[in-house]
């Protein structure tokens, strides 16, 4: 029996011939970035931190690419119920935060350490979930299939009478897939290999199929997350890694999303996921560095004003020093005014004090710069292995 999709949508064959030469270099640096990932010890307040972060970005990411205009501060107030959007723009509120319980959701099974496969039911589920409380077309009904043509730009769905059959199809392709990555004898280079492009893949499909009435972008997204987070391979952090690529490349996603139906080719998509997927782990990696140095420094500081015996002073110049930025070298004058605390504590002093503050940490070598440079810390001192750094160090000595 042929089906209608075999003749309007010849490019849903359900294989991947894996370009090794093209990807296996990229793949192998995803892959031992993960693992150093994983490895990183960050204290519990950093680590949660940097959870929310990541998660922000996830959900901004997938939504703006369907047009949510919200920043990622204002999405992360609205995490925190710090911010409750006017009647007219509730309903940009109302997709950030149903994406956020999608994927914190994702989030506990992951942690859980519960197995999971993929269904036409959880599908369904994150569909639901995603479009919760929206105002919607009257074709569209959360978590059902199309019972309609979609047209996406140029891009029309698939024939809505085969896409029960397309979805239970994908399922069952993406969870043999999966299956075949978790066998005991394959290498873990190779598990990381077939988790991450079975995850590009699964969200390549489902967006070509097109299933449900909205938020298909969203549903695909969602499940290439899940995919990664619930692998053991791939750090929660990094799972969301991949929305923020096709929204920060949004014409160049909807260009390739095009480029491997047209060419009947998904390495088209594969190729270009996994180098945004390796550059936004290389960024990760100096963001989560950064922290560290930051949580470095400041136990150091707090190490070395262990012997300051001059009270109040010595509160008050480590305050300072904390506060000041790396770049660019702050003023004298805009000292006082850096936190609203250092704005008190200096606020019954002279400038004189301030002056003593200021040589007294460059006397302790924590503080480098003058009147008409401005002063920064010398927190390069953390970087205690890279050779130019200590270079820098050996010449302000």
């Amino acid at each position: 029996m042929t089906r209608r999709y075999e003749e309007t949508h010849p490019w849903l064959t359900f294989t991947y011939e894996p370009p090794f030469e093209q990807v296996s270099l990229r793949v192998g640096e995803a892959y031992s970035t993960c693992q150093h990932l994983a490895g990183t010890p960050l204290q519990p307040a950093v680590a949660a931190n940097l959870a929310t972060v990541y998660l922000v970005k996830g959900a901004v990411a997938t939504t703006a690419i369907e047009g949510n205009t919200l920043s990622e501060a204002e999405a992360t107030a609205i995490l925190r119920d710090r911010l409750t959007l006017p009647p007219s723009q509730r309903y940009l509120e109302r997709e950030i935060r149903n994406v956020i319980d999608v994927l914190q959701a994702i989030d506990r099974v992951s942690l859980s350490g519960a197995s999971w496969r993929l269904s036409p039911k959880w599908l369904a589920d994150q569909n639901q979930a995603i479009l919760r409380g929206l105002e919607l077309p009257e074709h569209v009904r959360p978590g059902e299939y199309t019972t309609t043509h979609l047209l996406v730009g140029n891009y029309r769905s698939a024939p809505p009478e085969d896409v029960p059959y397309l979805v239970d199809r994908l399922c069952a392709w993406i969870d043999s897939r999966i299956e075949q990555g978790q066998a005991s004898d394959v290498p873990d280079d190779m598990a990381f290999f077939n988790v991450t492009t079975t995850a590009i893949l699964a969200h390549l499909y489902l967006v070509w199929i097109h299933p449900f009435g909205d938020g298909n972008g969203r549903t695909a997204r969602a499940l290439e997350c899940a995919i990664l987070a619930t692998s053991g391979m791939v750090p929660w952090v990094s799972s969301n890694l991949l929305s923020d690529h096709y929204n920060r490349t949004r014409s160049r996603y909807y260009e390739r999303l095009g480029a491997a139906s047209a060419r009947r080719d998904v390495r088209v998509f594969v190729s270009y996921a996994m180098d945004g997927f390796v550059d936004l782990l290389r960024e990760q990696i100096a963001t989560i560095q950064a922290m560290q140095r930051r949580v470095a420094w400041e136990n150091f500081v707090y190490e070395r004003f262990r012997s300051e015996t001059d009270g109040e002073a010595s509160k008050r110049r480590r305050a300072l020093l904390l506060a000041l930025p790396e770049s660019p070298p702050t003023p004298r004058a805009k000292m006082p005014r850096l936190t609203s605390d250092l704005a008190v504590a200096y606020s019954t002093r002279s400038a004189k004090t301030l002056s003593h503050d200021v040589n007294r940490l460059i006397a302790l070598g924590l503080v480098q710069g003058d009147a008409r440079s401005g002063y920064r810390p010398r927190i390069e001192q953390m970087d205690a292995f890279l050779p130019a750094q200590r270079a820098r160090q050996d010449g302000v000595r």
